[in-house]
């Protein structure tokens, strides 16, 4: 198997925790004290990563910048989540949210020029055909 692919476990693992916490924080909290709290730890856990890598920061401003526009997206779409757990099924919000990889592929598309198969298009189809049967 890939080293990435363990990775990929991981993150998967982790993210589908952090998913199913929001639901019970808003259940006791308003979306917005939530929101405060989840950056919060995320910021923890980025400030012990980092320390214990040896962090420099590379300040090149163009890579800068998009890191700065993933982190203000990443934000709002965490605010977004909370949002649909306060007033929603987190079973149903997850699968919607989770197809965000719909809008990555098509960016790294036609922005990028990366290649687009059959196959990945059948995958976004099928993707686009969860959201309906989830969300209706």
């Amino acid at each position: 198997m890939n080293p990435w692919v363990w990775a990929g476990l991981a993150c998967c693992a982790m993210w589908g925790l952090s998913r199913f916490f929001p639901k019970l924080a808003t259940r006791h909290i308003d979306p917005q004290s939530a929101f405060a709290f989840e950056v919060a730890g995320e910021a923890l856990i980025a400030i012990a990563i980092l320390a214990g890598v040896g962090f420099r920061p590379n300040l090149q401003l163009r890579g800068v910048f998009y890191a700065l526009l993933a982190g203000v997206f990443g934000g709002l779409g965490v605010y977004a989540y909370l949002l649909g757990a306060q007033r929603g099924q987190v079973s149903q919000l997850v699968i919607v949210s989770a197809l965000y990889p719909v809008i990555t592929v098509l960016l790294g598309v036609l922005v990028l020029g990366e290649p687009f198969t059959a196959r990945q298009l059948a995958g976004l189809v099928l993707a686009l055909a969860a959201i309906l049967l989830v969300a209706t």
